[in-house]
């Protein structure tokens, strides 16, 4: 055991501090390569955030403002309406219009997001188009921007997701 010893001490003093930068060298490489997978990762959790947010905010509204009745032939037809004032025009049961629905859970699972993000923008029907409820169609577009740490800056990352729900047969 104690040659052994002689030799490791022998052969680290020949060494002269090649292992010890060499060892740093994959040190620093490992490093750099972990803090990529954990940019990669803090970008997909950010983007599974957005696309369960619109998603639940599509489907609400569209659960919310859809109406169902038999049309002059007596087939089922299904309509969504925007507000609950054009429903009660028409004289449809609904619980609550789909952009007033909408803007009620963006309220509610807002601060999931805010907490984190720089900016969030929610493009609600493309504008407004009215054409999209007519069709039975919700339309939702976040834009959401982020500053990730990585070494030592931080990297802007924009997020952006689209959800759509609709009152399909």
């Amino acid at each position: 055991m104690n040659g052994l010893w002689r030799r490791i001490v022998t052969i680290t003093r020949e060494e002269n501090g090649a292992t010890m930068i060499t060892m740093l060298f994959f040190l620093f490489c490992l490093g750099g390569l972990l803090a990529l997978l954990l940019l990669s990762e803090q970008a997909d959790y950010l983007e599974m955030k957005v696309q369960h947010t619109a998603d639940l905010i599509t489907k609400g509204a569209r659960a919310a403002g859809m109406w169902e009745y038999a049309n002059s032939d007596g087939a089922p037809e299904k309509r969504l309406y925007a507000t609950t004032e054009e429903a009660e025009q028409e004289n449809a049961e609904v619980i609550r219009g789909a952009r007033e629905e909408a803007a009620i859970l963006w309220r509610m699972n807002q601060s999931a997001l805010a907490s984190r993000a720089e900016e969030i923008s929610v493009v609600h029907q493309k504008g407004e188009r009215s054409h999209l409820y007519r069709q039975g169609i919700y339309h939702l577009k976040m834009e959401v921007d982020q500053r990730i740490p990585a070494f030592w800056e931080q990297l802007d990352v924009k997020i952006e997701r689209v959800s759509q729900s609709g009152v399909y047969d």
